[in-house]
């Protein structure tokens, strides 16, 4: 008998089609297997009992880095083979075909790590070992399905013992095989004019790190800068090169034992930094093992192990290294060796690179530990693009643009949503460039093609002009999606939840009455909400500076509660106040929190995004850790004219503002101020199931990257009765606002 076999997954680019030749040699059956778009087909013909071993051997297991989600199987009319083979790929997929899954980067397998360190091995140290299971993928793709000719490395021709290999060896179709003699190279360029190549590039890298050098080391979705973190001048210089005040650095550890001598490693913690991804783990330090300036004040390290050979080598031997963007201050991660030679700057020494092309900028992706399992804080390189699997398909094929602030966009088709990488702010030419030109990659790759299109309630943001001028090009229907609804719709989405109290907590979205909200309880039903709680209106000046300046938003909440001193500004503060001059509305949890870091004297400005609210929670949490008593503050609620809850900040900034006068020890007062916010949370979570019978809680918004507010809320809640939901696969920040948008999208019938 013969049978036609289609698998769905991820099933290219990950040695699929030689481990389907292995069972087909061990069952005994003859035909062939080949690539489709996305997918693998096989035909399989012999007796009757070796073909349903074969297929119950295929339904069985599955080799690493690959994901089956179905095998379909059909029979048709007998064929003969002589023997079994890999034939050469099919076409891309038809219209109306399942769209592919295509792996993420994968990282460096034992196998060739092994490899690598073997000095009788003829990949000994070379850079960009790989193999079926390993190495470089969706940042080379150019198109489907998954072969070498359509990647970056079609540049490098296979050397005779590469292609046997490739043919019939140990990295049998293994797409990005290369070595020593035919693949890329690693290549040296100095500030000073010098260069070199191979070997000797990679022991001049290894030697300028070890001497305090700042080198830009092309990695595998983009440039990145590194350098030792034990030199404090090193480190200076390259916040210089970067324009990066004080916001801490990720390190590259090379094994997980050299984390632990820095950083408490749980056994999630360390499943999370051995995983697929090699996302940068926050780990919280043990003592601050590197020289001042590194990680800060942070109670954290962002800990990750090296993916490529090249991490591994150098890291093997210069120790853990800091490893960060290759990107200047709100400029997008850099990807072509011409712009980092134009790079022209003091505080750089050299640079390691190769001249494989890369065709997807990714950065590294960040993620923690939650409840005992893993949070994605930024989703980029080893995520993307695997798809968010929905509850169920959408007759509907959405694109959402997300929002300008950690932007990142969406295609949704059936019942899978895929996220782009994450692309930075949207006020950067280079960084709009970058989004625009994934949309156009990911549009054709996955072959979507959208009916709707989603974006954010603003009409100032960059992602909802590009939104307009997609729906009129398409044409499509253009959905705006309040920017909170999309928070708290996107754990919906994770979730596969058709109604939530959604508490999304942020420092600024546009409000469906104008003004800037942040600071919600909303009552969501489906594809649409009710807002039924918030923090009362505060009005503040300044515009976008206020986000910036603490103390500013600070003398905004005194002239609220009263007050008539407060900083040098206080007076002009003031005027602007009492004349509505630059003012805006205000309901922003994250403006209280800038509020009280200024108020209680522990921060005045954020010199990069959340600085204040991250000394605001590590002195909280020091006052915890201390078992200092936390300050007692609380939350007056009231009713609105249109029976919303309210949680006066008026009331509660006097509060705060009585207890810095009265000299009130920092740390208790911070630990207060979040226990309070946790007990009001609480509170009006309490009130609205008591009037919906909702009893599903989604935490969301950039204000729970906290991770001392988001304990404190979810054990509450849980205690409580409720079943608390927060976002794992996607950020909780803007970052994953682009899945609400979608899903909502998908789902609002209009």
């Amino acid at each position: 008998m013969t049978v036609f076999l289609t698998v769905f997954g991820i099933v290219q680019g990950v040695g699929y089609r030689p481990f389907v030749a292995g069972l087909a040699k061990q069952a005994g059956v003859s035909g062939l297997v080949r690539n489709g778009g996305g997918i693998v087909e096989i035909y399989a013909s012999g007796g009757e009992d070796s073909v349903r071993e074969f297929i119950r051997l295929l339904r069985a297991g599955a080799p690493e880095g690959a994901s089956v989600l179905k095998i379909d199987a059909k029979t048709v009319k007998d064929r003969v083979f002589d023997g079994f083979r890999i034939a050469e790929s099919g076409e891309q997929p038809s219209a109306g075909r399942e769209t592919p899954l295509i792996p993420p980067d994968l990282p460096m397998c034992g196998k060739c790590s092994r490899e690598l360190a073997d000095p009788g091995n003829r990949r000994y140290r070379y850079p960009f070992i790989s193999c079926a299971s390993c190495g470089p993928r969706f940042s080379i793709l150019d198109s489907l399905p998954y072969d070498r000719e359509n990647t970056s490395m079609r540049d490098f021709p296979m050397c005779p013992s590469c292609t046997e290999e490739y043919r019939k060896g140990s990295r049998r179709h293994a797409q990005t095989i290369s070595c020593n003699d035919c693949g890329p190279q690693l290549l040296y360029k100095g500030s000073d004019g010098s260069s070199c190549g191979k070997e000797e590039a990679l022991r001049k890298g290894a030697a300028l790190l070890n001497r305090g050098a700042v080198l830009a080391l092309k990695g595998v979705g983009g440039y990145q800068f590194v350098c030792s973190p034990f030199h404090q001048d090193t480190v200076a210089r390259l916040r210089l090169l970067k324009g990066r005040g004080k916001k801490p650095f990720a390190v590259m550890y090379p094994t997980v034992e050299s984390v632990r001598e820095s950083c408490f490693v749980g056994a999630e913690e360390e499943k999370l930094l051995r995983s697929a991804a090699r996302p940068i783990v926050l780990l919280r330090k043990k003592a601050e093992p590197f020289c001042e300036g590194v990680s800060g004040e942070s109670r954290f390290i962002g800990a990750f192990l090296p993916y490529t050979g090249l991490h591994q080598i150098l890291t093997q031997e210069c120790g853990p290294l800091i490893a960060t963007s290759g990107n200047l201050t709100s400029e997008p991660i850099l990807i072509r060796d011409e712009d980092i030679f134009a790079l022209d700057s003091p505080y750089l020494d050299g640079v390691l690179y190769n001249k494989r092309e890369i065709r997807t900028p990714l950065d590294d992706s960040v993620s923690r530990v939650f409840h005992g399992a893993p949070q994605v804080m930024r989703r980029s390189r080893g995520y993307v693009p695997l798809p968010i699997l929905l509850a169920g398909p959408s007759n509907r094929a959405v694109f959402a643009a997300g929002g300008d602030l950690k932007s990142c966009f969406c295609l949704l088709t059936g019942d899978r949503a895929y996220l782009s990488q994450y692309f930075g702010d949207l006020e950067s030419y280079r960084a709009v460039r970058n989004y625009r030109a994934s949309l156009e990659r990911m549009e054709r790759i996955f072959g979507i093609f959208p009916r709707a299109v989603a974006c954010d309630l603003h009409p100032g943001y960059f992602s909802t002009v590009l939104a307009r001028k997609e729906a009129d090009k398409l044409p499509a229907r253009l959905i705006r999606v309040q920017h909170h609804y999309a928070h708290a719709a996107s754990v919906m989405a994770e979730h596969h939840l058709d109604g939530c109290i959604g508490v999304v907590f942020d420092g600024t979205g546009f409000g469906t009455d104008g003004t800037v909200w942040g600071g919600e309880f909303l009552l969501c039903r489906g594809a649409g909400f009710e807002r039924r709680g918030h923090l009362s209106r505060i009005t503040l000046c300044g515009g976008d500076s206020a986000a910036r300046n603490a103390a500013l938003t600070a003398d905004g909440y005194r002239f609220a509660a009263g007050e008539r001193s407060g900083s040098a500004r206080f007076p002009l503060v003031a005027a602007a106040l009492a004349g509505q001059v630059n003012t805006f509305g205000c309901s922003s949890m994250g403006r209280l929190f800038d509020a009280a870091a200024a108020i209680f004297g522990i921060r005045q400005e954020n010199s990069y995004e959340g600085e204040c609210p991250i000394a605001l929670e590590n002195a909280a949490a020091e006052a915890a850790g201390k078992k200092k008593k936390p300050y007692p503050f609380s939350f007056e609620l009231s009713r609105a004219a249109d029976g919303c809850i309210l949680a006066d900040q008026t009331g509660f900034a006097r509060q705060l503002l009585d207890a810095a006068r009265r000299g009130a020890d920092r740390e208790a007062a911070a630990l207060g101020f979040h226990r309070a916010v946790a007990a009001m949370v609480e509170q009006v979570c309490r009130i609205i199931r008591s009037e919906s019978e909702e009893n599903r809680v989604a935490l969301s918004g950039g204000v729970f990257a906290n991770r001392l507010l988001l304990q404190d809320c979810f054990d509450r809640l849980t205690e409580d009765g409720f079943q608390v939901y927060v976002n794992r696969e996607v950020p909780s920040n803007d970052g994953g606002i682009c899945l609400g948008q979608a899903w909502v999208g998908a789902n609002r019938k209009e």
